[in-house]
């Protein structure tokens, strides 16, 4: 029997692997809220943790969080695991049915992961001069996203989306990362207010995660 038939007769709920914080882990958790999914386990690995089921799959924990692992299927790559769990649990859909517009919606993630993400990694781990740069880039990306924006209620309209999911964590985090939005985004801070008080966010939020609302 191989590894992973032998952990899918372990567990019997599909479970994810999370940190207590970070941006993947949170915006994984932002996705099952939104979905109220009731039969996930959600387990809390901190830097240095070790799974027994994880090492048994060789799954690299200093790196490779957050993981789903479903019966026999493990995943690591954050962009599958959100839509995997949107196609697994379709209702409510967190992505939109036309393939075009499904298409604009990956990029928009995609830009968010590679911009804004790693744009707070740096805030948090770079060297001071590195750090300036990055919060000059980020207040830059979200004024023009602040711009581009207008006065949609969510990023892509009127529904929520696995776009504002990723939009989510790192609007959260903007105090605690040095970063102040200027003026001329009140819009983009009305829209993280609305992402804020859904009650799936408040949901989502570790101990540690509601700490950082500064």
């Amino acid at each position: 029997m191989s590894d992973s038939a032998v952990l899918a007769n372990r567990r019997a709920y599909l479970t994810i692997f999370s940190r207590p914080s970070g941006l993947l882990s949170h915006l994984v958790r932002v996705v099952v809220r939104e979905k109220n999914l009731a039969n996930v386990n959600i387990e809390f690995l901190r830097p240095g943790d070790e799974n027994e089921d994880l090492v048994h799959l060789k799954v690299d924990t200093a790196s490779e969080l957050p993981v789903l692992i479903d019966r026999q299927l493990v995943l690591t790559d954050v962009r599958t695991i959100l839509e995997y769990i949107d196609e697994r649990f379709p209702h409510p859909p967190l992505m939109p049915i036309d393939p075009a517009e499904r298409a604009a919606a990956r990029q928009a993630i995609e830009e968010i992961r590679g911009e804004f993400y790693k744009m707070a990694d740096i805030i948090e781990n770079g060297s001071a001069a590195k750090v300036r740069a990055a919060r000059k880039s980020l207040i830059s990306g979200l004024t023009g996203l602040a711009t581009s924006m207008g006065r949609r209620k969510y990023f892509l309209g009127s529904e929520i989306s696995l776009v504002d999911c990723a939009m989510a964590p790192v609007l959260w985090r903007l105090g605690a990362l040095g970063v102040k939005m200027p003026g001329s985004a009140e819009n983009l801070n009305e829209y993280a207010q609305r992402l804020f008080a859904r009650p799936a966010f408040k949901a989502s939020l570790t101990e540690i995660e509601e700490g950082l609302r500064v």
